[in-house]
């Protein structure tokens, strides 16, 4: 483990979430998603001890357990510092359970819970953050408001003009591998890949994938983005020509796409179809009909 320099005192330390890292002149440090175990929280910790840094602050960019797991051995350990998330987020944060029973759509289950059974600990957010200028140790920092991979999704753009990203965006390779990207709100991720192309920054951190970009990669990836959602918007437009339930419609997006899914990643691609189809509804292209119990869909 390392940091790695991008510009000025913006730097990262890779991993299976990477984690953005702020290194104030006093050499007090601001973490962006410290990551998902306790161990990597050690790490961390023996990282920054070797260069007498100090973290002051932690800011969880999302709600996801693989971002801010880690967070509470770093609370306990840095007496002091404070742990900060938008408002959505918080609510998440501080009552972990909640993921699983949104996703889930109930009360969940053991297949579904051994999945995120070291999802780290229950933490209590103390301050909750505003799109906008704030100011953190005398320095400056702009966050803007990034929902539809989740509720609660942040960016943080430094004064060193580099972006951190959290999940806003999907890398390549995660597109590649997962392809039904996991959304939460499909218009709010559209409006969010349009707003990040209107963001001033030089650098962009990912928290998936190949971490750092320049600001034109960013844009090429953001249309990528786009013709993946597009994508299935239109799949799912072409199969509602006849009627469907969910489920049959998940089932044949998944076989026409050759998804290898889990049973996490079946619920995570469910809730994603459940954005998909309420973003068609609001645009009044669906309609449904209930018969003989079962819920259809269809294009009007």
């Amino acid at each position: 483990m390392k940091l790695e320099k991008i510009k000025g005192h913006s730097f990262y330390i890779k991993g299976g979430t990477n984690s953005g890292v702020y290194i104030f002149k006093d050499k007090y440090a601001l973490i962006i998603d410290p990551g998902l175990s306790n161990s990597r929280a050690n790490r961390i910790i023996k990282l920054f001890e070797e260069q007498d840094i100090r973290v002051k602050y932690i800011i969880n960019t999302h709600e996801h357990s693989d971002h801010y797991g880690a967070s509470k051995v770093l609370l306990d350990y840095y007496t002091g510092a404070k742990c900060l998330s938008s408002k959505d987020a918080k609510t998440f944060i501080d009552n972990g359970y909640l993921f699983s029973m949104y996703v889930y759509g109930g009360k969940s289950n053991k297949f579904f819970d051994d999945f995120f059974k070291n999802r780290g600990n229950s933490l209590n957010i103390e301050e909750t953050l505003e799109e906008g200028e704030i100011k953190l140790n005398n320095e400056k920092f702009n966050i803007v408001n990034l929902k539809g991979h989740s509720l609660g999704s942040i960016g943080i753009i430094t004064e060193d003009r580099v972006l951190y990203l959290g999940d806003c965006l999907f890398n390549e390779s995660i597109l590649e591998k997962y392809n039904f990207p996991f959304l939460l709100d499909i218009d709010a991720q559209i409006n969010t890949l349009d707003k990040i192309n209107n963001l001033e920054f030089d650098y962009c951190v990912l928290a998936h994938g190949k971490t750092l970009l320049e600001r034109e990669e960013t844009l090429d990836l953001v249309y990528k983005n786009k013709i993946v959602i597009n994508k299935y918007l239109n799949q799912i437009r072409e199969f509602l020509t006849t009627p469907y339930t969910r489920e049959d419609l998940l089932k044949d997006i998944i076989e026409y796409n050759d998804l290898k899914l889990n049973y996490k990643e079946y619920y995570f691609s469910n809730s994603t179809l459940a954005g998909m189809i309420s973003y068609l509804v609001e645009r009044n292209e669906i309609g449904y009909e209930l018969e003989n119990g079962k819920l259809y869909y269809y294009i009007k």
